[in-house]
């Protein structure tokens, strides 16, 4: 794939493509074939210093808090723009470092383009003030920009949980960091490019590349106010942890476990096709993926034979290839991981009806074979722990009472969804499930919409206007009567 020196070279930091102070590298590996694609540069702990100067001094001094909303607004459509004129090279990016494939990457990166798009709407129309009476007179809440934030993303999704972020902050008014994850830092730097076509003041934008000693310099840095984060809930743990030391804010979206409730009178013939997509969704590497479905136990024996016909038709192969639904997992040490978690399914008593190793027919790649377990226990380790990877599990229930045991029986409280025929009795179900994000009779993300965890699975939400108060500061000015 052909792409810009400055890509290949540089880091944008303060308005400017400049090359990092040493000579370190990341090599880029194809997930299919295992072999090296790119060579791409790492930051060292002089480039986290000059990123966070550069955000800093643009906070502190430059036009960007102080601009007028409706402004503000304005640059970020420009924004939005640029960002929608390069979807078809975000799509192909996705594929390209992580494997993604193309046809779920076409469909799926639009996703960041509306998050620009409403953050960019939402900063015109957001009330940044008003004003309350008081005994003395009244009193002038405003809501000012947290200043600088540092925004990271992980390799799964990398566009789109961007767009979450640097939608929000910037419609705040806040200067960004962009962290982009070691395995796909090329989203970031499209992002930046979007930002300075758009004509936003230097150093509103900055990204770097970093490993875990220098995100971790940048996480403790001092002139950092913000941390959002998307990841792993061992990673986000320890970020709160350093974070608390200097009271610096934080949002973390961490991981799931996510319940699919099948109610009495859902018919798993009709529901589960709809349903094994969104549990397996890029091999299974989103944290939303529906993993545990719940069934009542009279219809397992219905719900399992869906679930066979519905693996059995998924296309597993070249991510590039468009009838390809289920391409390879990141890497060797994800691999690994995956077939780990699938032994321990069947060591500890699950019982396999599909899938349960390597892909036949691939002799490279980190290919695993789509997976589903039966008889599972809320104990098992495939029942508990996030897989990441293309396993699906069938837990059997007796009741509603039950079923909502069993989905709240997790350490993670992210995603799910209830099926039945009736959608209010769904609703209902849909209210007692302790996690931040649930659909009925199917699954969709919006903009517009919080989304977030409880839990493990993390601390605030990203998009909808609580997204964009993550990165907002209220302030209150008493003021006497005139």
């Amino acid at each position: 794939m052909d792409l810009p020196d400055e890509f290949l070279n540089c880091f944008p930091l303060g308005g400017q493509w400049v090359r990092p102070g040493s000579g370190r590298r990341v090599t880029l590996t194809s997930p299919s074939t295992q072999e090296p694609t790119l060579h791409l540069p790492l930051a060292d702990d002089g480039d986290i210093d000059r990123a966070v100067a550069s955000a800093r001094t643009a906070f502190d001094q430059g036009p960007w808090p102080r601009m007028p909303a409706a402004e503000r607004a304005a640059r970020l459509e420009r924004l939005a723009e640029e960002v929608r004129r390069r979807l078809p090279l975000l799509a192909r990016l996705w594929t390209a470092q992580v494997a993604a494939p193309v046809t779920f990457a076409r469909g799926l990166i639009g996703a960041g383009e509306s998050r620009f798009d409403y953050f960019a709407q939402l900063a015109g129309t957001h009330r940044f003030a008003d004003s309350r009476p008081t005994r003395r007179g009244h009193a002038r809440v405003v809501q000012e920009p947290v200043g600088v934030a540092a925004l990271i993303a992980p390799w799964n999704a990398t566009f789109s949980i961007f767009a979450h972020k640097v939608g929000a902050a910037l419609a705040a008014g806040c200067t960004v960091v962009l962290k982009s994850p070691l395995e796909s830092p090329l989203d970031a730097l499209v992002i930046a490019e979007c930002a300075q076509a758009a004509d936003l003041p230097p150093g509103v934008v900055n990204v770097v590349t970093a490993d875990a000693e220098q995100s971790a310099r940048l996480i403790a840095h001092p002139a950092v106010d913000k941390i959002s984060f998307t990841g792993s809930t061992a990673v986000g743990i320890r970020i709160a942890e350093v974070a608390a030391r200097r009271l610096a804010r934080t949002t973390l979206e961490l991981g799931g476990k996510s319940a699919a409730i099948l109610l009495e009178d859902a018919d798993p013939a009709t529901v589960i096709p709809a349903l094994v997509p969104l549990a397996m969704p890029f091999s299974g590497q989103i944290c939303f993926a529906q993993t545990r479905i719940l069934a009542p136990r009279h219809r397992m024996a219905e719900v399992e034979e869906a679930c066979v016909a519905a693996v059995e038709g998924l296309s597993v192969g070249d991510p590039w290839d468009p009838a390809t639904d289920v391409g390879p997992l990141l890497n060797q040490r994800q691999y690994a991981h995956v077939l780990a978690c699938v032994d321990a399914g069947r060591r500890e008593g699950a019982r396999l009806l599909i899938g349960g190793g390597r892909q036949p027919g691939f002799e490279r790649g980190h290919y695993v074979a789509p997976t589903v377990f039966s008889d599972v226990t809320a104990g098992m380790t495939v029942a508990r722990e996030e897989i990441f990877g293309p396993v699906v599990t069938l837990q059997a229930y007796d009741d509603v009472d039950d079923a909502v045991r069993i989905a709240n029986d997790t350490d993670y409280g992210l995603s799910g969804s209830v099926y039945g025929a009736d959608a209010e009795a769904a609703f209902e179900v849909a209210l007692r499930v302790r996690t931040g994000h649930l659909a009925v009779n199917g699954f969709e993300m919006s903009p517009n919409v919080p989304f977030g965890g409880r839990k493990r699975s993390g601390v605030g939400r990203e998009g909808g206007p609580e997204g964009l108060e993550n990165f907002l500061e209220s302030k209150a000015v008493f003021m006497p009567t005139p």
